[in-house]
Parts: C-alpha cells; sequence; structure tokens
C-alpha cells in the first residue's frame, strides 16, 4: 500500500465533517480529494402555482448555499500536490455515495462519526475501506501519527481480507499492530460440541483461537515484537472497544458484511455494534 491516493469525502458542511477531513489530509499519500454533497430529491410538483413558486425559490436559495459551502473547502485546506474537485449529487445520500466511489475507484470514503445513520448504510453498501472519524470533542491523535493499530477478527477464512489491509496499515504508518479475537460463550458452546468437547471448551477454544491468529499472521510478522495476538472472552463488540481503550489505539480495523436492512433488524452485525461503541477513528472493509 502506498497510501490512500484518491479520497472521496461526503459532506454536509457541519464542524464534523469539517474535522474528518481536516484529519484525512495528514493521511500518507494523498493525492486527489473528491468533495461531495448530496441534496434530497428536488421538491415533488405541488398543484397550487404560489405554493410551487416558493418552493422553486427556496431550491434556488439551497443550491446556491450548496455551491458557497463548497467552494469554501479546497481554499481553506491547500497542501501541495493534492487536487480538488466537487460533485453534488441528487438522491438518496448512502446511495449516491457509493456510486461515486465504484464509478471513481477511489481507495477510501471519508466519513463522519460511525454512530451516523448514513455512515452506517455506506458501511454496509461500499466495496471500498469506509474511515469514520469520531467527532471533534474526542481527543484524538492526528491520523498520521497512527502508533498503534486494533484489528478485531472471527478467524474465518473471509476475515483475511480485513487482517491483510491491517498488515498494510501497520506498513505504512510503521505502527503496532493488535490483532484481538473474542471467544463468546455461545461460540465455545458449539465449538465444544463440534469437536465432542464437553468439558474445558474455551480452553480447548482459546488454544483453537492462538493458532488461527498466527495462520493469519503474514510469515514475516510472526517472529516481529509490534506485533500482538490477544484472545480474550465476551462479546466480540465490548471487547474490541474493551482492548481499543486499554491499549489506547489509534485505529480499528474491521471486516463489514453487507447484510440487508432485514437480517440486519433480526440478526444484527457485530460491526454495527461496534460502530456505536468505539469512539476512534474506525475503518471498515467488506468482506
Amino acid at each position: 500500500m502506498a497510501g490512500f491516493t484518491k479520497i472521496l469525502f461526503p459532506t454536509d458542511f457541519s464542524q464534523d465533517a469539517d474535522h474528518a477531513l481536516e484529519n484525512v489530509m495528514s493521511l500518507p499519500g494523498v493525492r486527489e480529494v473528491i468533495v461531495q454533497h448530496v441534496v434530497s430529491t428536488y421538491f415533488e410538483k405541488h398543484s397550487h402555482w404560489t405554493t410551487l413558486f416558493d418552493i422553486h425559490e427556496m431550491q434556488k436559495y439551497m443550491d446556491m448555499h450548496v455551491q458557497t459551502e463548497m467552494a469554501k473547502i479546497a481554499p481553506q485546506r491547500n497542501k501541495d500536490n493534492v487536487t480538488y474537485r466537487t460533485v453534488v449529487s441528487e438522491g438518496k445520500p448512502a446511495e449516491q455515495i457509493v456510486e461515486l466511489a465504484d464509478k471513481e475507484r477511489v481507495d477510501i470514503i471519508v466519513m463522519g462519526p460511525a454512530r451516523g445513520v448514513v455512515t452506517g448504510a455506506v458501511t454496509r453498501a461500499a466495496s471500498h475501506p469506509v474511515l469514520a472519524v469520531p467527532q471533534t470533542g474526542n481527543h484524538m491523535r492526528p491520523l498520521q501519527k497512527t502508533a498503534k493499530i486494533l484489528v478485531g477478527t472471527d478467524c474465518s477464512p473471509q476475515s483475511k481480507k480485513a487482517v491483510d489491509y491491517a498488515f498494510e496499515l501497520k506498513e505504512l504508518f510503521n505502527s503496532e499492530l493488535f490483532m484481538l479475537y473474542a471467544i463468546e460463550l455461545t461460540s465455545a458452546i458449539k465449538f465444544g460440541i463440534r469437536q465432542g468437547y464437553f468439558t474445558d471448551a474455551t480452553s480447548k477454544m482459546r488454544n483453537w483461537a492462538k493458532h488461527q491468529l498466527e495462520n493469519l499472521t503474514p510469515h514475516q510478522f510472526l517472529s516481529d515484537p509490534s506485533v500482538h495476538r490477544l484472545i480474550e472472552e465476551g462479546h466480540a463488540s465490548d471487547k474490541i472497544a474493551e482492548v481499543a481503550n486499554a491499549y489506547d489505539v489509534d485505529l480499528v480495523v474491521l471486516g463489514a458484511h453487507g447484510y440487508g436492512p432485514v437480517q440486519k433488524h433480526f440478526v444484527g452485525t457485530t460491526t454495527d455494534k461496534i460502530m456505536t461503541k468505539v469512539s476512534r477513528p474506525l475503518l471498515t472493509v467488506k468482506i
């Protein structure tokens, strides 16, 4: 990974969005930033001409406001060799953001806080990595000073993509990397039944997880003292948040499944739960 050359930055012109952009401009290798603002579908036609005229005037005012705000972004952040492009899209925000990211083949999408509704929708739908930057009130270190990265994994073959991405980031930032597997009680019980262990299933699963984390570690990093393989007991979302705080990490990396709204409603996802608990920059990779 040479860096984040091409970035898509959707903005609603809020303070949190500005904070996200300030941090992302410090990422290595930035060469192009596409600034996107999505406006809702234009007002539907109304049968009364008087009201229709008022709506059109309001729409003109909104358009002028968007153009004015978009024009402010690039001049305030002059940086050598970085070009800015502005795109105003119309429609549903998450859909438009994902569509533009695919069209432009960006390296990463940078969003506001992970708790945001649009950020969550983009995280689930995007095929590109999504970086969610916390609110301005959080005292996070600048991203270019990322010294500690945490990657959560369930040790599945699919999760290898997120782990590999975390190792690329480790090399890019020359940082420590913490790999975490959380043993949940239900998983331990299922594991014990499948393996024929009816006692001490958690201990057996811990040994299994240790070997799995080693298998997920690239060969050149197996003896690297800056790579830490951690195994904790408890709910994955809770443990990832706890470990992130305990080790004061600068960035959390997770794999994200593209669950639809029905699946999300009934079963939820670990990533969705973590997004509400982690107060640090969160980078999700589609797996």
